[in-house]
């Protein structure tokens, strides 16, 4: 079954895709993440954190130009380092874009690429079918960033000493051409949900043949390493005097941290939800059901204010689903015309809405609410509304079953 799958490396990692009609969708954090476009079909996107780390390192690069070449102008220093900053987010588009053009071809579709403070973040529809598939996928971004390392640095070297710009253009690839190699080094580190940490998942899923034991014994290594980031940012931050550095590596590993859990997490739910029949837990909603011809003022009256109801399933005589109504939809309506106005009218048509089949899962259920960002989705069968599933009663449902596993020991 398909798996809500992100890599999450450090500056390059692999979350629900929006509504691809606006500039804006949701982002890492809760915030807004603004697309720039596409490449190889992928949505690229910027988050807003991102804009903090795309500042601290043209500040860094610049200042620290300025300061071994006093003689330089002041621009020509700010403006290296402000196009190194973009060059530098440019190798983290193509160290995921390693990761995402591999997938595709291996046969997981690759939905975004987020760039936010961290680094990357690949949003992949599914795990790979194939432990050898995990691990071409995993070794591909850091193989990226390994030759854009060597070719920032061959660019470098090829300039040598050269007086005047060139020799700022030099220093500037020179720094391109380290932090692409550190990046690859420090994302082969065995700790999922680093790209090292997915290698080896695909190793022990190849080796014990469960993808579940694998991706929890990775992500015990991922929290080790994880714990040994805070631990090192602490030290460094009290006892070397270096704050921001020692603050950086905290806030790093505390990420890392909560990508391994979230990742097994995930995992537990996925497994107990692909068990659930969404025609066992759907719920009736003859509530719920109403005429096309209902108006507005009637159904807030009657429905909305009386009984708390906020969403309505349009239908006609013989229960066929013709559209969705809700409190968003019925507030829309100016306060005089709501006698006059027909649900009909205002309301979602049924080719527009995500549906659900009885005979399908409960995890398929929680992803594409995640994917239209709703709570509940209706079930229908040849087009009859047969009832609806919410997200609560799903969770409810896996707290159930979590609480009778404890239980029975």
């Amino acid at each position: 079954m398909p798996r809500e799958s992100g890599h999450h490396d450090l500056m390059a990692s692999r979350s629900a895709p929006p509504s691809a009609t606006t500039s804006t969708r949701p982002g890492v954090f809760g915030g807004k993440a603004w697309r720039l476009g596409r490449v190889a079909g992928i949505e690229v996107a910027v988050d807003y954190t991102w804009v903090l780390i795309f500042m601290l390192v043209s500040v860094s690069v610049g200042a620290r130009l300025r300061l071994a070449h006093e003689e330089w102008h002041g621009i020509a220093t700010w403006g290296a380092g402000f196009v190194t900053s973009l060059l530098f987010f440019a190798s983290i588009v193509l160290h995921e874009l390693g990761h995402s053009l591999v997938a595709q071809r291996v046969g997981v579709r690759v939905r975004s690429i987020t760039l936010f403070v961290f680094g990357g973040l690949a949003a992949l529809e599914s795990e790979p079918r194939r432990p050898r598939d995990e691990i071409l996928i995993a070794v591909a971004g850091p193989l990226v960033s390994v030759a854009l390392g060597i070719a920032f640095l061959a660019g470098a070297r090829a300039l040598g000493n050269a007086p005047g710009f060139r020799e700022l253009i030099g220093e500037a690839l020179e720094w391109l051409g380290r932090i692409n190699l550190i990046l690859a080094a420090f994302n082969v580190v065995p700790g999922f949900p680093l790209d090292g940490g997915r290698v080896l998942r695909g190793i022990l899923w190849a080796t014990t043949g469960s993808f579940e034991r694998a991706t929890a014994v990775a992500a015990a290594t991922g929290s080790v390493f994880a714990y040994g980031l805070i631990a090192a940012g602490a030290l460094t931050a009290i006892f070397a005097g270096q704050l921001l550095g020692g603050l950086w590596l905290v806030f790093i590993g505390w990420f890392l941290l909560f990508a391994a859990r979230a990742t097994v997490g995930q995992m537990v739910l996925e497994r107990i939800l692909e068990s659930v029949r969404i025609g066992d837990v759907m719920a009736t909603v003859e509530e719920a059901r109403v005429a096309r011809s209902e108006t507005v003022e009637h159904l807030l009256t009657e429905a909305v204010l009386r009984r708390g109801q906020r969403t309505f399933y349009v239908v006609d005589r013989t229960g066929e689903l013709l559209g969705l109504v809700t409190l968003r939809e019925l507030s829309q309506v100016p306060a005089d015309e709501r006698a006059q106005r027909r649900l009909e009218e205002i309301m979602l048509d049924a080719d527009r809405l995500a549906l659900l089949l009885p005979e399908e899962d409960g995890w398929t259920a929680l992803r594409r609410m995640a994917e239209r960002r709703v709570n509940q989705l209706p079930v229908v069968r040849g087009g009859q509304l047969l009832g609806a599933v919410t997200r609560e009663r799903l969770l409810a449902v896996v707290q159930t079953r979590l609480a009778l596993a404890d239980e029975g020991g």
